[in-house]
């Protein structure tokens, strides 16, 4: 049996699977309508109709949508608690796999596909902003199904890369985008998504995303449908219409607002006509629902959702310090992108670079397929970093995993660093540990901003003297790309764990992707090969007191990172007037908080106020700062 992965865009509105066979992708839409699968569930007494049968059953009767009806299944994936059909709950992932297991079986009967390919292994993709419980709950899903998932993949990155894999010369079009921004825009039943990446060194490189959950497509059915429900109300002087609905029209009635959406986004079509019979509990007219809307009706309801989905787009520029301008290629995928005022509000921002897509509702699952075919696997787009202090009291970035590094397939996980930290001033009774990436993509300046991933605590002795309380930090990232930190402090043998997803990723289209192998100590970034970026604009509220332990186990350097303070308590010969071990910073720290015995003042006051009658002669924390430590204290404040 061959061994074919698929790929699969499981939606909100509507699912669908691709296979390459030979040279070319083939979509595995439904047999009878040759359109993605609904994804759409009807438990009908022990048994679950999916996709187009399921549909259809909503306007088979007059009484509207039957019992047992389940619309949106990945919605649900963003709450907590089952699904509730007719009062009996069912799990997410049990409805989920139930759409996933009819898209497997139809793709098995569709033309093109031999009876000896193995439909039950694929890439499949997800929004932006699924989070690590939503990736897990979805491989879970796929696997109730039947379906090994081989690595999750954005979709908006599946779309790039169709568009990719459409061009004769793919080499020329890389070259053409090479060191180029690219926006994806996927507007959807479900969500809104948009990921601006960059053609960088022959791969395709996330730098940032932004996603939208309440601007879906169902939110413009949602607002036609309140729209004639308010129409009919009016018409017939009805005070709470939705108190007369016979049971199951609300979503007969959403499902053609649906349909008129999709007509009116034809810009042939003015107006739409909608009837319902039986629409109310109530004799005569009002009965039945009869209305009709126009596309300046729809435009105008769905004003403010297209002004808010569209002002994403200046969000995530911004965010990245870009134009409009510099957006080489507006790559604009998804149903609700057919919608003219928002077809036009894309071409009114960025002119002729918003190619027409002829498989745009295909683009994902097609994407997703030849990622498959062509055996890519993703990469970590940005580094992760760890804030260590420094002596500018400020904190420095030291990378733990590179840009380029290869993420887990299906059934991995990579232990991808072991790091053992000395804690600089333990008195709090924590040790500190902030992980972070990159805002920008490419090699960080020293200036630029970095985006916390997570902020980690442990215990460790209080007591202790600065560098003497080990902790042992390791990360690793898991299949759905989890990583886990786990500290571990030596002194007492306390131990924290923390999850962050929030990653972007990276698809190397060369197949030169960094190894992942190796030993656990032996880890990209660490100190003895790796630069540090001191940065200014530290995302910690407190000062970060961790540092990376040296491989020889010297600890002189950083004794210069420890509050002035508590080195004056444990190591007060670096303020001897003939030393020069103590930084600025460490004098300034000294001189503000350590305190006369006698006097109570610090030796900045003492020095601003004069020394008391009580230790005229001497104070106890002299010597005082000399003339030279004064001018660099005032400098550094």
């Amino acid at each position: 049996m061959t061994e074919t992965n698929i790929g699969i865009d499981f939606g909100t509105t509507n699912s669908l699977a691709s296979v390459v066979i030979g040279d070319r992708s083939l979509s595995l839409v439904d047999q009878v309508t040759q359109r993605p699968h609904p994804s759409v569930i009807w438990y009908r007494g022990g048994d679950a109709v999916v996709g187009r049968m399921a549909r259809e059953n909503m306007d088979l009767t007059e009484t509207g949508a039957p019992p047992g009806f389940v619309r949106s299944p990945k919605m649900s994936l963003r709450r907590e608690g089952p699904i509730f059909v007719d009062g009996r709950p069912i799990e997410p992932t049990d409805a989920i796999a139930e759409v996933l297991r009819h898209i497997k079986e139809d793709a098995g009967e569709a033309r093109g596909v031999s009876p000896g390919h193995n439909l039950n292994r694929a890439v499949m993709t997800i929004p932006v902003d699924f989070e690590g419980p939503q990736r897990r709950a979805l491989r879970e899903a796929a696997g109730k199904a039947g379906i090994g998932v081989v690595q999750f993949v954005h979709e908006p990155v599946a779309a790039l890369y169709a568009h990719l894999r459409s061009k004769e010369n793919i080499a020329k079009e890389l070259a053409r985008l090479e060191g180029r921004s690219v926006l994806v825009f996927d507007w959807g039943g479900g969500t809104l998504d948009l990921t601006l990446c960059r053609i960088q060194g022959g791969a395709i490189m996330q730098v940032s995303n932004r996603g939208d959950n309440e601007v879906g497509g169902d939110r413009f059915d949602e607002c036609l449908r309140n729209f004639l429900r308010e129409k009919h109300a009016r018409t017939h002087a009805i005070d709470d219409i939705t108190a007369l609905e016979q049971p199951g029209m609300a979503a007969k009635l959403l499902h053609q607002c649906e349909i008129v959406k999709i007509h009116l986004s034809d810009k042939s079509v003015e107006d739409e006509d909608v009837i319902i019979r039986n629409y109310l509990h109530t004799d005569g007219a009002a009965q039945n629902l009869v209305g009709s809307i126009t596309r300046a009706e729809l435009d105008q309801l769905s004003s403010k959702i297209v002004a808010r989905g569209l002002a994403r787009i200046d969000e995530i520029l911004e965010r990245s310090r870009l134009t409009y301008q510099d957006i080489e290629l507006c790559l604009a995928t998804g149903g609700m992108v057919n919608m003219p005022a928002i077809r036009d509000g894309l071409t009114e921002r960025f002119l002729g670079r918003v190619p027409r897509l002829e498989n745009g509702d295909r683009i994902i699952s097609e994407g997703a397929a030849w990622i498959a075919h062509d055996g890519l696997r993703l990469t970590l787009s940005k580094p992760l970093e760890i804030l260590v202090a420094d002596t500018s009291g400020h904190g420095t970035y030291y990378p733990l995993v590179d840009a380029g590094w290869e993420l887990p397939q299906e059934n991995q996980t990579q232990n991808v660093t072991n790091t053992r930290l000395f804690c600089t001033d333990p008195r709090e009774g924590i040790a500190v540990v902030e992980i972070a990436k990159p805002a920008k993509l490419g090699r960080a300046a020293p200036s630029d901003p970095r985006l916390s991933l997570c902020v980690t605590k442990v215990n460790v002795d209080p007591n202790a003297q600065p560098l003497i309380e080990r902790i042992e930090c390791h990360l690793q990232i898991d299949h759905d790309y989890v990583a886990r930190v786990t500290l571990k402090s030596t002194g007492q043998g306390e131990q924290t764990t923390a999850e962050f997803y929030d990653l972007e990723f990276g698809l190397s289209l060369t197949g030169k992707a960094k190894s992942s192998d190796g030993e656990e100590d032996d880890y990209p970034g660490k100190p003895k090969s790796a630069a540090p970026v001191s940065s200014s604009k530290s995302n910690l509220v407190q000062r970060s007191n961790i540092v990376i332990a040296n491989g020889d186990g010297s600890k002189d350097l950083h004794w210069k990172t420890v509050p002035g303070d508590l080195a004056d308590r444990w190591k007060p010969h670096f303020f001897d007037r003939q030393s020069t071990q103590a930084t600025a910073r460490q004098m300034e720290e000294r001189n503000f908080y350590v305190k006369c015995a006698i006097c109570d003042r610090s030796i900045t006051r003492i020095n601003r106020e004069g020394r008391s009658e009580s230790c005229t002669s001497a104070c106890s924390v002299a010597p005082l700062v000399r003339e030279d430590d004064q001018s660099q204290s005032a400098e550094l404040r």
